[in-house]
């Protein structure tokens, strides 16, 4: 993370005035879009030509962000596109979850970074900042977590869903092996969820569509990628929406994704901890 004195800049707004925007920014708002849809679509070894035909789609996607000439999509598609690439390579080819999950979380970073040195290009990680610690933030993240955490425990007790893949493995060890596990799945898996949704979709969005509507689609891209999640569902979807745009807000407001991270490892490791308890 950046020093302080390296915060994030506020958000780039949108260059039109009012609702209307220009053919380029209704473009580039549209492929960035479409890239993060084709990001949060589920990867599945037992499908790999639906794999395969996303890849294709994201690939057109990347091909046309680079006629438009828009630097901020042009970013998004650095990043997004090495991230769909490590999934899909490392779902179907069998790799061992930690290691496609590792590579999630440096190889896209990497590349963005690597395309920043070009000055048509930056700022490319703004977002990286640290920001500051806002009045609301202890308050609204405690809030946060709380609000998941009984929500989760009602879904649960009430629907008594078959655990994922990753929760099976975790019933088969001794308790305390098995919190171990959640708390480390909970320290790395928001570090590339809030490299996307966060920092390049929030930020990327924002500069070609405005704040507002940038913190209300990646919210709404965050809700569809847990589809197959924890809870799962319409509404898994509609919790991890809500979270999402509570952590789109408070990644405005402090400037930076250091504190919607700490929010999302906390409520990761109360979320899933409650999970291997209900279902152990």
């Amino acid at each position: 993370m950046a020093s302080e004195a390296e915060e994030s800049p506020p958000l780039r707004q949108a260059t039109t005035t009012g609702t209307a925007f220009t053919r380029t920014e209704t473009l580039a708002g549209t492929c960035m879009v479409a890239l993060g849809i084709s990001a949060v679509l589920p990867i599945s070894a037992e499908a790999p030509g639906r794999t395969m035909i996303v890849g294709a789609v994201a690939g057109l996607l990347i091909i046309t962000a680079c006629f438009l000439r828009s630097p901020a999509v042009i970013r998004a598609a650095v990043f997004i596109g090495p991230l769909f690439g490590c999934f899909a390579t490392g779902i179907l080819s069998g790799w061992p979850p930690a290691v496609t999950t590792v590579l999630v979380c440096v190889l896209p970073l990497g590349c963005l970074l690597l395309a920043g040195r070009s000055t048509a290009l930056r700022p490319a990680t703004p977002w990286l900042a640290r920001g500051s610690l806002t009045p609301e933030a202890p308050w609204l993240g405690l809030a946060t977590v709380l609000f998941s955490a009984a929500a989760l425990t009602a879904w649960a007790l009430a629907v008594r869903p078959e655990p994922g893949e990753y929760l099976q493995e975790l019933r088969r060890l001794p308790l305390g092996l098995a919190i171990l596990g959640i708390v480390a799945f909970a320290l790395v898996n928001p570090v590339w969820e809030e490299m996307l949704f966060r920092g390049v979709l929030l930020t990327e969005l924002a500069a070609v569509w405005g704040t507002r509507p940038a913190v209300v689609l990646q919210a709404v891209l965050f809700g569809a990628a847990h589809y197959a999640g924890f809870p799962s569902g319409i509404i898994g979807m509609f919790m991890a929406g809500t979270w999402g745009l509570v952590l789109g807000i408070m990644r405005v407001r402090s400037g930076g994704i250091l504190i919607t991270y700490l929010v999302h490892v906390t409520a990761n490791a109360v979320i899933g901890i409650l999970a291997v308890l209900i279902l152990h």
